[in-house]
């Protein structure tokens, strides 16, 4: 089918598009932290992720929802141990809209769209159900078991659910997960499981070292009581 050239839909079509999503989304309340991108953030380093998929065709623009979270010390940890640089833009955990709530007609636009009233609807998606579904999730403790049954994907979630026991202060089941899955996917997981049993390594010698001077400093103390 030919598409008239007042009708195609191209990258720029694209992007103002995406832009009019953004500006509506942060006069909604989120957090504009770039000029493509906007989050809302919860307390503890975590915040809302919003992720607008995108495909585009001759004659219309789809948009596909996601939500999720971002959590900072997470994301930062996990990065700065494989030596690569952090990204606000990336989720740490994040699913389709869709499978949180039936949403009516797909978020198409076309030449001929009411643009506006399409991304109004697609702001209250996330100001209701996609902020609903990251407070949800806001905490080390829920946010584990979504992460541990993603292993198997790989895509960061070993060394994300290897950097949330850490956080949650279980640096010996940091430890065993990150050596039983090292030992089944040495390639893929071998540039995080070394840093990271090496920091561990390091804090545990710091520990002993620190026990060590707490029990010196106990016993001077009871020397100088009794003399």
């Amino acid at each position: 089918m030919l598409i008239n050239l007042t009708q195609r839909c191209d990258t720029a079509f694209q992007k103002s598009v995406l832009l009019k999503c953004y500006d509506a989304l942060s006069a909604a309340g989120f957090l504009r932290f770039r000029r493509e991108g906007v989050d809302w953030p919860f307390e503890g380093g975590f915040h809302c992720w919003v992720g607008l998929d995108t495909v585009l065709k001759k004659d219309h623009l789809a948009i596909n929802p996601f939500v999720g979270v971002h959590v900072v010390p997470i994301m930062k940890f996990y990065t700065a141990l494989e030596c690569r640089r952090y990204s606000r833009t990336v989720s740490t955990y994040a699913l389709d809209m869709g499978k949180l709530k039936s949403y009516g007609p797909v978020f198409r636009f076309t030449r001929h769209s009411d643009v506006d009233a399409v991304v109004a609807r697609l702001v209250r998606l996330y100001t209701s159900a996609g902020l609903a579904y990251a407070k949800s999730i806001a905490n080390y403790e829920l946010l584990l078991p979504l992460l541990q049954r993603r292993v198997g994907m790989l895509a960061e979630y070993p060394e994300r659910t290897a950097a949330c026991l850490y956080m949650m202060g279980r640096k010996d089941e940091a430890r065993s997960f990150t050596e039983k899955f090292f030992a089944q996917h040495r390639d893929y997981f071998e540039g995080f499981a070394a840093p990271f049993r090496e920091l561990l390594d390091r804090e545990s010698a710091d520990e002993v070292t620190r026990l060590r001077i707490r029990a010196r400093s106990a016993r001077v103390r009871c020397q100088q009581r009794s003399s």
